[in-house]
């Protein structure tokens, strides 16, 4: 048999050639392609979880492979839900091994939802790590963002995180706004255990600077709230003890007592402003009987 019969001309070879690249580089786009969507849709479920089962959401980051990640928004991305996971599972981190890919990345180039919370999670960093100066720094850059943002629960994070600085830094009039602005954003997601515990956190910053009318106004906004648990009907119980003693006649204070009895449901805090008013009504040894419940 002649050889000369198998012999493929260049001109032939050099389409053949072609099209095999363009089919293997077609297979690769599509192997990509699918494994970038796998991912993507990792990310969205974990995202999904996150406010209602955390510690899922954690699971799902943690089997990613991150050799797999590829680009700096992918990686950008896996760094910022995978910090919200490890906060809101109690993990305090104190480094930014794992959040620095979002800082790099979405403070330059993100949405005003992605920048919201890249800076609150590096805020809550820097106060995990005892650095104040900074974490109000970074919560203060997130509130200038906030007008902005869609996701009003980090919002509403953010401004209590900034409010316990202020409190620690005896700013308490900045302490009760960001608590009262906080309350009003979960109780629009009517989520009223923390709008419950934020107007107690305000009431508790305005009774100190002695704002009547703003502790009028809060303790006329707890109203609202039905079956409360133990803990919360002590702290109220406290609260409406603390409001009466910083804002009421001693004869106020006295009928107050008088009303209550021996029937008060207190915590500490509460035994102590019991014996501040008993102190104030001139009864000072009855207090001895009291202990919290």
């Amino acid at each position: 048999m002649n050889n000369s019969s198998y012999f493929i001309p260049t001109d032939i070879m050099k389409p053949l050639h072609s099209i095999f690249v363009i089919i293997l580089l077609s297979l690769a786009c599509h192997i990509v392609s699918c494994s970038n969507s796998k991912l993507q849709e990792t990310f969205n479920h974990a995202e999904f979880l996150m406010e209602t089962r955390a510690d899922s959401a954690l699971k799902l980051l943690s089997d990613i492979d991150k050799t797999s990640l590829s680009g700096k928004a992918e990686k950008a991305r896996y760094a910022l839900l995978m910090s919200m996971a490890l906060d809101k599972n109690l993990i305090d981190t104190t480094n930014f091994d794992v959040l620095q890919p979002a800082i790099d990345y979405y403070l330059d180039n993100g949405t005003p939802d992605e920048k919201l919370r890249t800076y609150y999670y590096q805020g809550r960093i820097f106060q995990n790590a005892g650095d104040r100066d900074n974490a109000l720094n970074s919560f203060i850059k997130g509130s200038d963002i906030a007008p902005l943002s869609h996701d009003s629960l980090c919002v509403a994070r953010l401004l209590v995180a900034e409010g316990i600085i202020y409190k620690e830094f005896y700013d308490f009039n900045g302490y009760a706004s960001n608590y009262l602005k906080a309350a009003t954003i979960y109780k629009d997601k009517a989520l009223k255990e923390l709008e419950f515990d934020c107007l107690m956190n305000a009431l508790n910053g305005v009774i100190i600077i002695h704002d009547f009318h703003r502790a009028d106004s809060i303790l006329s906004l707890c109203s609202h709230f039905s079956s409360l648990d133990n803990d919360q009907d002590k702290a109220i119980e406290g609260y409406r003890l603390s409001y009466t003693l910083n804002f009421k006649s001693v004869q106020e204070l006295k009928n107050m007592i008088d009303t209550h009895s021996r029937s008060w449901n207190l915590d500490i805090n509460g035994i102590l402003n019991l014996a501040l008013a008993y102190n104030r009504i001139g009864e000072n040894e009855t207090p001895n009987n009291f202990s919290p419940k």
